[in-house]
């Protein structure tokens, strides 16, 4: 497996977190499965698939759905299970927490558990970005195929607001400072920045909070999988054992003690390199 995570060109920091993309072949990787659980993630992401569609089975589904060749992801609580084929090769942009809100101009609250063609929001012109990504010498012409895309709609955002710059503070720490804080960073009312947040995240942010704490969490045991999960809660910020399964059961659909080592080292760890 190959994968690489790129710095966006610094015109696109403050709507775009960073580029990855990865690419696996699963008929020459017998250690590796294409099944993978991926539990939800606090980025909101546009991600093209290359080479083999990827399928997705979501909870209270009984068969997976193929995606389109691009997708775009709207804010997730819930793990959902992905079949990526024989040949996987992905690029995905990866957004600040108000980024994909201010690219599409959609509140995410529209957007909660759900995934679309990114064609409906962006039009034809991905198909020509995809056929061309395609066509790609290489990973650095794929990204800069991209960000070129992405500079051309900079002028076209909404506005970069306190409000967003609160959320940035909100990821860096982790999930772990008071709403009162960020009310104040925001200069907005408790409740106007609650209302804020849902329209440009997708849920309120005490949510996406302990979402950023749970993904900080699965992310540090899939690069450290020999840490036990006691380790692993703490060094996120949980003060207690009862929280971190509560923030578990409630993100993954499981409890911790269903993943182990062992498993972790047959997937490709996506949140590793999506993050």
């Amino acid at each position: 497996m190959k994968s690489k995570i790129y710095k966006p060109h610094p015109a696109l920091q403050d709507f775009v977190n960073c580029i990855s993309i990865y690419g696996v072949d699963f008929t020459k990787t017998q250690s590796l499965s294409n099944i993978y659980r991926f539990v939800p993630a606090y980025q909101r992401y546009i991600i093209f698939y290359l080479e083999d569609p990827i399928k997705v089975l979501k909870p209270g589904n009984e068969a997976y759905i193929t995606k389109a060749v691009c997708v775009t992801i709207g804010p997730q609580d819930q793990a959902v299970t992905l079949d990526m084929g024989n040949r996987h090769l992905a690029l995905c942009v990866a957004f600040q927490p108000s980024g994909l809100h201010r690219l599409l101009k959609v509140p995410m609250s529209e957007m909660y558990e759900q995934d679309f063609d990114t064609r409906l929001f962006l039009g034809s012109e991905i198909e020509e970005i995809t056929e061309r990504l395609k066509e790609a010498d290489d990973w650095d012409h794929m990204i800069s195929i991209i960000e070129f895309y992405l500079l051309k709609k900079i002028s076209r955002l909404k506005p970069l607001l306190p409000v967003d710059q609160a959320m940035a503070e909100l990821v860096s720490t982790g999930g772990n400072v008071t709403m009162e804080q960020l009310a104040s960073l925001a200069c907005l009312s408790l409740r106007q920045f609650e209302r804020k947040c849902t329209e440009r995240l997708g849920m309120p942010p005490k949510q996406y909070a302990r979402l950023i704490r749970f993904c900080k969490a699965y992310q540090l045991k899939e690069q450290f999988p020999q840490k036990t999960w006691t380790e692993i809660a703490y060094n996120s910020g949980y003060y207690d054992q009862m929280h971190f399964i509560r923030d578990f059961k409630k993100f993954a659909g499981i409890t911790p003690s269903f993943i182990h080592e062992e498993e972790l080292k047959t997937t490709i760890r996506l949140h590793k390199i999506m993050e």
